[in-house]
């Protein structure tokens, strides 16, 4: 029993160092492994260049042109208002349609100002039998007064004989009291009748008066009857329609608004950067031409002005051109419309891709060191090429003929940054 128990402590002892053996064996393939780890190789960085397109700068003459956008409009907008209290008899245009000048838009009731007329004319027609009785009465005055002169006369010669005969007492009193009576009537009428003529141009001034204010108030009645009929201005075309048969309008009521057809312009800005060559060419005299298109009718331009007023958040003026012809129906109002207005020829300007600009004045060159150089130009405006695409006329006296300009849009584009060059197809 003693022997049995003591056995198995041996068998426990012998293997103690196991656990340590595999420790130092990981740790000499660890140790293995970091020693014989390949050694990395140290790379170079060098500096990087940007593949970029060029052109070649060539001086020349052009004749710049400016992209503008611009609304067309009428110079002439009127709303026609009701001149009249009546009511509304027939609409004879709506919105859109085309009218020549005369022809008859609206029409109100005439019932009230052609009674208004008639009694107008009566009025006429009496005061010109005013001024007719008064010219009549002023002859027959004229024609009269000798005859009461000499009527007079012979009385006051009759008073005269009478007193003869009374005084040779062969004639009685009371005949010559009679003959005098009747030459104080005969002196009365005569005054009468010479003041009767000295009141003539008085009372004609007053009956002309009255013929004149008459004649006022048939004119007025007459065009109170011509009110009833609202006719165009103007060739034009209908904006708008506010009234409708049977509706009861007053004096200055809205009707309906037009605008001529025959005064179209396009009103478009004209940046602030080409102003300058602007008010040169209009003070000299030269017109400015621009041709554009809307809704496939082919327009031309001429500029007749700028704006009178400027608003100071602007970046620019207001220029008016004249559509002088287009190529089918009128423009009309409101529609946005783009012009290419082409400014005097000038010379020293190099026509450039619109990539090559950066900002709003800024081009690269490329050096002698394949660097890029920053350098500023004036834009001029641009360059139609003949297949259609547009080219940006800058003028850059301080670039010389046949320096490379990067046509290519960098993102980093700084003085200074090394670049690729290829020549642009």
């Amino acid at each position: 029993m003693q022997s049995s128990e003591h056995n198995p402590q041996p068998r426990r002892r012998s293997r103690w160092w196991l656990p340590i053996l595999i420790l130092v064996l990981a740790g000499a393939a660890a140790a293995g492994l970091i020693v014989t780890k390949p050694r990395p190789v140290p790379v170079k960085v060098g500096e990087r260049a940007w593949l970029v397109s060029t052109v070649t700068v060539g001086r020349g003459t052009f004749v710049p042109g400016v992209t503008l956008f611009g609304k067309a409009e009428s110079l002439w907008s009127s709303q026609l208002t009701a001149g009249l209290s009546a009511d509304v008899v027939d609409v004879l245009a709506i919105e859109g349609d085309q009218v020549a000048v005369g022809d008859v838009l609206v029409r109100l009731d005439e019932r009230d100002a052609r009674l208004q007329l008639a009694q107008r004319e009566a009025e006429l027609a009496q005061a010109v039998a005013r001024v007719a009785s008064e010219m009549q009465r002023h002859e027959s005055n004229v024609e009269a007064l000798p005859r009461e002169r000499q009527l007079l006369v012979l009385a006051r010669n009759e008073v005269e004989r009478l007193r003869d005969l009374v005084r040779k007492k062969v004639g009685a009193q009371s005949q010559l009291d009679t003959a005098r009576q009747a030459s104080e009537r005969q002196a009365i009428a005569f005054t009468e009748r010479q003041q009767a003529v000295d009141d003539h141009a008085s009372r004609l001034a007053e009956v002309e008066a009255a013929r004149a204010r008459a004649e006022a108030l048939r004119d007025q009645a007459v065009l109170e009857l011509e009110r009833c009929r609202i006719t165009a201005p103007f060739n034009g075309r209908i904006a708008d329609v506010v009234v409708s048969p049977g509706k009861r309008v007053r004096a200055g009521d809205a009707l309906l608004s037009l605008y001529d057809t025959d005064a179209m312009i396009v009103r478009a800005q004209v940046p602030s950067r080409y102003l300058p060559v602007v008010r040169r060419a209009l003070g000299g005299g030269e017109p400015l031409r621009a041709h554009g298109e809307v809704d496939g009718i082919v327009l031309s331009a001429r500029l007749r002005s700028l704006a009178g007023d400027a608003s100071s958040a602007a970046g620019g003026m207001d220029g008016l051109f004249d559509i002088a012809a287009t190529t089918g129906p009128a423009v009309e109002q409101g529609r946005f419309v783009s012009l290419e207005l082409s400014l005097p020829a000038a010379d020293d300007l190099i026509a450039l891709p619109h990539e090559a600009l950066y900002g709003a004045d800024r081009v690269y060159l490329v050096d002698a060191d394949s660097r890029m150089r920053g350098h500023r130009v004036e834009r001029i405006g641009e360059l139609r090429t003949e297949d259609g695409n547009t080219r940006l006329l800058v003028r850059a006296p301080d670039i010389d003929d046949g320096a490379e300009v990067v046509t290519t849009q960098l993102p980093n584009a700084l003085d200074g940054l090394l670049v690729r060059s290829k020549r642009a197809g």
